[in-house]
């Protein structure tokens, strides 16, 4: 099960393959005791989803993330290229795609933004618009000339050159069943989805939480720690309260699922095993 239905708008998961880290060097913080609890991560790595997601409302599709693409980034891949295919045997087409919204500027979040053509640089999503936080912008595109943030000239930069990058402040409404949730922390302008149509909710997390079993747990990649949690802390408690459904990328695909407590404690609960 790869789709879900949010009231009238439909959502679908689909994936760019899967990457491997090495546990501790992803959550830095922690010693080998803090997971001792949790048997399904009793391995010395961890594996996470690249997955994007397909927003069909009634006005418009939105593609909420690119992935990783062919971009260069020295990370083990178990699977790789996989979202135009994910898509196509989702019944979509790169021209079907009317907003890409971009939760970060992440290499994992940006690589299919565009395709190198014997013309040069063109966007994979011809008829698509692309949305992004102005606070990353502004970080990310001072690093653009390093080594480890080169990928933005060549998957974000052209966008800005062909009028086709909307850069947003705080919260905003892509359609009338989507709206943007700041989630800053992990980048300063990290951005989550707020999905409601007829009084049902589901909410796309990007990487505002990267596991399933700890909130206040801040991997390495996350900018400002401290502020990653709070936004993780209030973002559950928002699903919890909302009893709305999940849609997290970076979870075990498909990555839809509720979060309830159980003996007191926030759990999340696949979606496939309710």
């Amino acid at each position: 099960m790869n789709s879900i239905s949010i009231g009238e708008t439909e959502l679908y998961s689909v994936s760019d393959g899967i990457l491997r880290f090495p546990k501790n060097e992803f959550f830095n913080d922690l010693k080998e005791s803090d997971w001792k609890p949790y048997k399904e991560y009793s391995k010395e790595t961890i594996d996470l989803n690249i997955g994007s997601f397909i927003v069909k409302t009634k006005s418009k599709t939105i593609l909420v993330d690119t992935g990783l693409g062919k971009l260069d980034h020295g990370i083990l891949q178990l699977k790789k290229k996989s979202l135009i295919s994910d898509m196509f045997e989702s019944g979509f087409s790169v021209e079907d795609i009317d907003i890409v919204f971009i939760t970060h500027l992440h290499l994992d979040h940006v690589g299919t933004n565009m395709t190198l053509t014997e013309d040069g640089w063109k966007p994979t999503f011809p008829n698509a618009k692309y949305f992004v936080s102005n606070k990353d912008w502004k970080l990310f595109s001072k690093l653009m000339n390093t080594e480890t943030f080169k990928y933005i000239k060549n998957q974000v930069n052209p966008l800005i050159e062909l009028g086709l990058l909307n850069k947003f402040e705080e919260e905003i409404s892509l359609t009338d069943e989507v709206t943007t949730l700041p989630t800053p922390g992990h980048t300063p302008g990290h951005t989550s989805l707020l999905i409601s149509s007829n009084n049902e909710k589901a909410i796309i997390t990007g990487d505002a939480i990267h596991i399933p079993i700890h909130t206040d747990w801040s991997p390495s990649p996350d900018r400002d720690k401290f502020l990653s949690a709070r936004s993780r802390e209030e973002l559950v408690s928002y699903i919890e309260k909302e009893q709305a459904l999940i849609a997290a990328g970076h979870f075990p695909f498909p990555g839809f699922g509720k979060i309830i407590k159980i003996k007191s404690k926030k759990t999340y609960i696949p979606l496939s095993t309710n």
